[in-house]
């Protein structure tokens, strides 16, 4: 119950339109997935600069950063998967997290996310 309200928390946070800077852990996902629909009803396309999350509406523009390595991604489907919460918090598209690490690295660590205005 906790973490549900932890997450709930988390998430009312960063609908608002100052929403704080976060650090956070994500993931990527991609092929497997090209032309199955999104939360949002788009076409996944990993080669798209696109991103999944619990925490921000549809359609919101994250600037995502890795040290000097950044991309801005557009929030288009919900996750990671909710039995991975708890070491991940953004699923990039293939194509962004290719513009901040090797996509062989997996999950990248201490990312900085902010709302685009």
């Amino acid at each position: 119950m906790k973490t549900t309200i932890t997450i709930a928390m988390i998430g009312i946070l960063a609908m608002l339109p100052d929403a704080p800077k976060r650090t956070v852990t994500a993931s990527w996902y991609g092929e497997r997935y090209n032309g199955k629909k999104t939360a949002s009803g788009e076409v996944f396309d990993a080669a798209k600069l696109t991103a999944a999350s619990w925490d921000y509406p549809m359609g919101t523009k994250l600037r995502v950063s890795n040290g000097p390595r950044f991309v801005v991604v557009t929030v288009n489907d919900r996750g990671p998967a909710k039995h991975l919460l708890a070491t991940r918090q953004l699923d990039l598209s293939k194509a962004a997290f290719a513009r901040l690490a090797d996509p062989a690295a997996g999950l990248l660590h201490n990312l900085t996310v902010e709302v685009v205005k």
